[in-house]
């Protein structure tokens, strides 16, 4: 591929770009994360194909834009998508017993081999951009939803329910078990951690929830509607004639070489049964801090923390905001062959070996509180309540970190500061919540920018005039990133999610205003003074890194 230096020769040749912005330009794309020539193009430096033809004339082969044009889906196939993202090629054109393909690195020579292994036919080559090419692999989802379509139009017909009773029969039916097998399958490529099936009035509506946003992906007739739930109901072992009560479970699903897992609630609405799927990868790899969003001085007291050998360590913010996930990363980094794990969940997501999870069942008496007390005398080093909740639960953690134990749990305030207070509302003695909290981890869940697309911009005058408040002038002149929108990421300009943190120590100052029971709004202050990062600097900063937009974090600091 050609390397930098190379391409500054090629480039300061033509003349187009002087040896300043060149320069300033090879600095942002290192900043970024980005490639030098979507940098180079987003600045406006150099056209997109003018850059396109000089790299193209310096590989010796045509330069080729596919921005906007449609591959034949019978093009497409020849070569599967993971290895058109693998060798970063994408075939675009077929002419008798000769393949078109475009390539980020036209020297790729085993990309090309796998081409001619793969097709049987000559292999002619175009260089294609960064930015392009990634917007043209899109066109795989696009295929993806072609084919989606058309399996659910060719087997709606046949599996519409006549009668209450036919719906064990229709549950079984190939038909009804290749839509639903066909929407999972699509939620699994799309990325979705929910998928939505609502009975509305006249039809039956799929919802896939992405990046934290729900998005309408189809809607079915509304005779379908029985027949899905009752194959979701028989998967997960549930009551098939019960319609009047809610209920809960999980079924497993093959995919590919893999299995999900997914957690099912079925809700009686008023034009029928609404049923929810959570969708838990079986092989998911628990994500680093860095991965996280966790950086700088929050990654520091983070790190410090998980290694002290007792006290406790809460994870706060609203419902969907990341806890479970942070924790799991926790319990990832301390589970070692010398520690017991155990924790105590509702529900248990996710499986990790070598640790001993319990899953709540308030109807049998197993609560939080309940269940950590039979936990301690199962000689744990580490123990995870999945959330304090009541008097009894918050007791029983101080108790736990008192005698010995890491506990590790999570609360739901809007901040770090705030999770001090509503421990002592519980009924907690404020003396003993100084003596066993270690650290308090505030956080949302941003979107990220689509790198695909990302571009420079300014924000509004509203929001500038907002972000006065917590930065100052020379930060407010600096460059914002957004995505434009592209294939890539369904031209939403966004793609993936990653946190943004605050994370309070308790040090000597912090445990006697604990003591003192002062207000969360006097603990921040001296957190701050102390060097705390808030949440709104934490996002502030990694929308000017062109990690999320600025925009995104604010959007999350007023939920």
């Amino acid at each position: 591929m050609i390397t930098p230096a190379q391409l500054r020769e090629v480039i300061l040749k033509s003349g187009f770009v002087s040896p300043a912005d060149f320069d300033a330009a090879t600095k942002t794309s290192e900043e970024l994360g980005k490639g030098l020539t979507d940098v180079l193009a987003y600045q406006g430096l150099i056209s997109e194909d003018i850059l396109g033809k000089l790299v193209a004339d310096y590989y010796h082969v045509s330069y080729i834009n596919l921005h906007n044009k449609i591959i034949p889906s019978q093009v497409l196939t020849l070569i599967p998508e993971e290895a058109a993202s693998t060798f970063r090629m994408l075939p675009f054109k077929l002419e008798g017993s000769e393949i078109s393909l475009a390539m980020e690195d036209p020297e790729d020579l085993e990309g090309r081999e796998f081409v001619k292994r793969k097709t049987g036919r000559r292999v002619k080559i175009f260089y294609i951009s960064t930015a392009d090419l990634s917007e043209a692999l899109g066109q795989y989802k696009r295929n993806i939803k072609e084919i989606f379509q058309k399996i659910i139009d060719e087997n709606v017909e046949k599996s519409e329910v006549k009668k209450e009773k036919d719906l064990v029969k229709m549950a079984a039916d190939l038909p009804v078990i290749k839509i639903l097998d066909t929407i999972l399958e699509f939620a699994s490529a799309e990325g979705a951690s929910d998928v939505h099936f609502e009975a509305l009035e006249s039809k039956f509506l799929v919802r896939f929830r992405i990046d934290g946003a729900l998005r309408d992906i189809l809607t079915l007739p509304k005779n379908m509607h029985p027949a899905i739930a009752a194959r979701i109901k028989i998967l997960s072992q549930l009551k098939i004639d019960e319609h009047r009560i809610p209920q809960d479970g999980r079924f497993k699903f093959k995919l590919k070489d893999n299995f999900i897992a997914l957690r099912v609630s079925i809700l009686p609405a008023f034009f029928g049964e609404n049923v929810v799927l959570r969708i838990l990868p079986e092989s998911a790899r628990p994500l680093s801090f860095e991965e996280l969003g966790v950086t700088g001085h929050n990654l520091e007291l983070v790190k410090t923390n998980i290694r002290k050998p007792h006290g406790m360590i809460l994870v706060t913010g609203p419902t969907g905001s990341g806890k479970t996930t942070t924790l799991y990363s926790i319990l990832n980094i301390l589970n070692t062959t010398e520690v017991k794990i155990c924790t105590i969940e509702d529900p248990v997501e996710y499986g990790i070996t070598r640790v001993n999870q319990i899953q709540i069942n308030p109807a049998a008496g197993l609560t939080f509180g309940a269940g950590l007390r039979s936990l301690l005398r199962h000689d744990p080093d580490i123990v995870m309540v999945g959330e304090i909740r009541d008097q009894e639960t918050a007791e029983m953690a101080i108790h736990s970190a008192l005698t010995g134990h890491l506990v590790l749990s999570t609360l739901h305030t809007n901040d770090a500061a705030g999770a001090i207070p509503r421990f002592l509302d519980m009924g907690a003695e404020g003396f003993l919540v100084a003596s066993t909290v270690n650290l308090v981890i505030a956080q949302r869940l941003v979107r990220k920018i689509c790198h695909a697309c990302i571009g420079e911009y300014k924000p509004s005058a509203e929001v500038l005039a907002y972000l006065a408040k917590f930065t100052d002038a020379k930060e407010l002149s600096q460059t914002f990133y957004r995505g434009k929108g592209c294939s890539e990421c369904g031209n939403r300009g966004y793609k993936g999610r990653v946190g943004i943190y605050e994370a309070l120590e308790i040090n000597d100052e912090i445990r006697k205003l604990v003591i003192e029971r002062v207000s969360a709004e006097e603990i921040k202050a001296a957190a701050i003074k102390n060097g705390m990062v808030p949440l709104i600097r934490d996002g502030i900063n990694k929308a000017s890194g062109g990690i999320t937009t600025i925009e995104e974090a604010l959007r999350v600091m007023r939920e």
